[in-house]
């Protein structure tokens, strides 16, 4: 029993054995520790100190290499725990052949060892060979220059070592404990021990219709995107108590309405199914609202970043309609505008010449809009808004529309108050206020440069007034509390390939001349940081929604198994009793049906649930084009379930072998 090597010949010889289990719990291990090394490797990678967003990849990488650590523990030993629980017959017969339970714990301690290096190994490896790959693909979607070279993060593979290692050392300490508190008798009958049919417990189904309809009605409800961000992660969590709870007592109680409908119950295909599902929902109802939860998870990932990235471009142009906006303060400097525009004229001919270049005066200030006031006193009760003017002159001259008004009159493009009065005044707290006539409602408004979040709830008030007297007097009712600007926008007569370059140098020949109080952007230099930002998005969502989808995979795999070796001897007898192969065939595919599509179904409806909160989240990265995100979880959704079929056929392939042994 001592001689030396027989422990570790062993437990190569259990692996080898049951490699039906280990061989998807290995490569699962493997694969979470290739991501986990990719992640490290990029979040220490030098050489993308030297690219422009580095911050926003590196700090992509670091929130990645948490969620993988997370999930491998997860995947870990809920994989460990389904290749135990196989392997209690085994152990018990063991004991009773004559070995000790510290010689067992020695095996399932040379186990343990033998994985964690085929693990740790072997996705180390993986990770270094594709590490490289993974970070041209990175630079790539992020539109960033290629860096060459090729090298190893040794910090990588030992804090990948590390995590893994934890991660065995907690299995093995699980695994010896059942071992130690375990008899033998009760390992050899732990494969037969049946379940008693549940109760249908009302108070569970409750509580998940309550706390699901709460996670749907807020998803739902929510209109604005900063209470969408803000509730999400509560939505989040009732949703998942709701399909936890309605998995484990609301399928119980469907179940047996499915077993009192009799046309429905005494058909052969369904009476096998349906009783023996009902028999053993406890245990399946956990691994199937796992597979729900893990489904959805992958969906939204890659949907929303992948909308992201799509509607990138379009997010750009309304964020930044010109390649160059300059801005020039005229409370801090108050000289004459005409000599500033001269000074960026020369600048720009110099640099390729404009293809468009215009100019105007805006006056800005941010007030509230009560009946027809508008305070530059924010009540409680008052409807916020961005305010915005231009005159006449600079209206007609930037628009070709023409108008005339009195001093006394404005035109007016009220987004999101749909009741602005014709009639109403401007006032502050102690001074008297400024009335004015709405002549006409407009649509054309002058956009400009923001960075500055604007949803498509946000109210927004666009005034054109007779002249700049108009706009003096409004502001000077509370001159804190906005501020008046003259704008310089321009795009650039230059490839769309040299205006990075191009605007770059502008901003640095007027650089030397500016001075307080005059700001410039660039459309390309946003624009290189939103393409850094987004394709780390990607990036993230992509490598996560992979191993989300490696979760569900495995739970997939080991749930058919495990239901394999549960309904073989069950299915033997109905063949004994007189039941065809066919109809036992029949059978088998009715309760696969039942059991792994009804995640998918509730998954689905999750996501159709989550669409309207997503929706308004995408508005905080200005991305407003709400059919373009359908489109996106459609497909996500589409290509999600021709990969769930495929997972289905295969594992199903693998059940019915094990019931028809």
């Amino acid at each position: 029993m001592r001689k030396s090597g027989f422990f570790p010949r062993l437990a190569l010889v259990n692996i080898a054995r049951n490699s039906r289990f280990y061989l998807p719990y290995l490569l699962s291990c493997g694969g979470v520790a290739a991501m986990y090394y990719i992640l490290q490797f990029l979040e220490h990678n030098e050489g993308l100190d030297s690219v422009r967003g580095a911050m926003y990849l590196k700090s992509f990488a670091s929130v990645g290499c948490f969620i993988a650590a997370m999930f491998s523990a997860v995947i870990l030993l809920y994989a460990n725990s389904f290749v135990m629980k196989r392997r209690q017959r085994e152990l018990g017969l063991y004991n009773i052949l004559g070995l000790e339970k510290r010689h067992i714990a020695q095996m399932c301690f040379w186990e343990s060892l033998f994985c964690a290096v085929i693990t740790i190994a072997g996705g180390v490896a993986v990770g270094i060979l594709l590490s490289k790959l993974a970070l041209l693909l990175l630079l790539k979607i992020s539109r960033l220059p290629v860096l060459f070279g090729f090298s190893v993060d040794f910090q990588g593979v030992a804090n990948t070592a590390a995590l893994f290692a934890v991660l065995f050392l907690l299995t093995l300490a699980k695994n010896l404990f059942q071992v130690g508190k375990s008899r033998p008798v009760e390992l050899l009958r732990s494969a037969q021990a049946g379940e008693r049919e549940p109760k249908t417990k009302w108070l569970l189904v409750i509580l998940g219709v309550l706390t699901l309809g709460g996670g749907y009605f807020l998803a739902i409800a929510t209109k604005n995107p900063v209470e969408a961000m803000l509730w999400f992660f509560v939505a989040v969590i009732l949703v998942i108590i709701g399909t936890y709870c309605l998995f484990t007592a609301g399928s119980i109680a469907i179940l047996k309405r499915l077993r009192a409908n009799k046309k429905f119950y005494y058909q052969t295909r369904h009476f096998t199914a349906v009783s023996g599902l009902l028999y053993r929902m406890k245990q399946n109802a956990v691994g199937l609202a796992n597979i729900c939860i893990l489904s959805t998870m992958v969906m939204v990932t890659i949907s929303t970043t992948v909308s992201l990235n799509i509607g990138l471009e379009e997010s750009l142009n309304d964020m930044f309609p010109y390649d160059l906006e300059f801005v020039k303060d005229l409370e801090k400097q108050p000289g004459d505008s005409m000599e500033y525009l001269h000074m960026i004229e020369e600048a720009v001919a110099e640099n390729g010449g404009a293809s468009e270049l215009r100019y105007y005066n805006r006056g800005w200030i941010y007030c509230g809009v009560k009946g027809n006031e508008v305070s530059l006193r924010l009540d409680q009760d008052c409807v916020r808004t961005e305010v915005e003017f231009v005159t006449a002159a600079d209206y007609a001259r930037l628009t070709g529309n023409s108008v005339v008004l009195a001093p006394d009159e404005v035109l007016v493009c009220a987004r999101n108050l749909p009741d602005f009065p014709e009639d109403f005044t401007f006032t502050d707290s102690g001074k008297s206020g400024l009335s004015f006539h709405v002549r006409d409602t407009i649509t054309e408004i002058i956009e400009h440069a923001s960075t500055t979040l604007i949803t498509s709830d946000e109210a927004r008030l666009f005034f054109v007034t007779a002249d700049q007297n108009a706009i003096d007097r409004i502001m000077a009712l509370n001159p804190e509390r906005g501020s008046k600007q003259f704008r310089v926008q321009i795009n650039l007569a230059v490839p769309e390939t040299e205006k990075l370059e191009k605007t770059d140098a502008i901003i640095l020949q007027l650089s030397k001349q500016l001075e307080n109080g005059i700001s410039s952007t660039s459309k390309q230099d946003q624009a290189a940081e939103f393409y850094t930002m987004y394709g780390g998005f990607l990036f993230l969502g992509v490598l996560l929604g992979g191993l989300f989808l490696m979760a569900t995979v495995l739970i997939i795999y080991y749930k058919q198994i495990s239901e394999g070796y549960e309904d073989q001897r069950r299915y033997q007898i109905l063949r004994q009793v007189g039941m065809s192969q066919k109809e036992v065939a029949v059978s088998i595919h009715s309760q696969i049906l039942l059991v792994f599509f009804l995640p998918l179904g509730a998954a689905a409806v999750h996501i159709l649930a989550a669409f309207p909160m997503l929706s308004k989240m995408l508005e905080l990265f200005q991305i407003y084009n709400v059919p373009l995100f359908a489109l996106c979880s459609l497909g996500t959704l589409a290509v999600f379930c021709l990969i769930y079929a495929l997972v289905f056929l295969l594992t199903a392939r693998t059940y019915t072998r094990i019931v028809g042994n």
